[in-house]
């Protein structure tokens, strides 16, 4: 786990799982775009604008991961995508990189 991580656990942005990282926003139901942060605790994945020195800033968004629809998560060296739909609205992110167990964790929720 990585010292970004143990501090969202340590200030309560995520629980123990650790599931949290940054990425570019590339699509977000007002429009929005950019550098956020991405955090789960319990069933729910927050999204929080972020500055370049990784610090978390406002709580854009909360998404009940158990009412996504359309999940789509693809990571390799070349291309990383995590796409899905929550309330009729497609949250999109790209660039994002060592983050495959805190994708998992996204997966597992969303299918519990």
């Amino acid at each position: 786990m990585s010292k970004f991580q143990e501090r969202l656990i340590a200030d309560g942005y995520c629980d123990d799982r650790g599931a949290g990282f940054c990425a570019t926003a590339t699509q977000l139901p007002k429009g929005d775009y950019g550098m956020v942060a991405l955090c789960v605790k319990g069933n729910t994945l927050s999204l929080y604008d972020v500055d370049m020195g990784s610090n978390l800033g406002q709580l854009l968004y909360a998404v009940e991961l158990k009412q996504i629809e359309n999940l789509k998560i693809r990571c390799n060296l070349f291309s990383q995508v995590l796409k899905f739909t929550y309330q009729g609205c497609t949250y999109a992110f790209t660039n994002f990189l060592g983050v495959k167990p805190a994708l998992k964790v996204i997966e597992e929720e969303a299918k519990a």
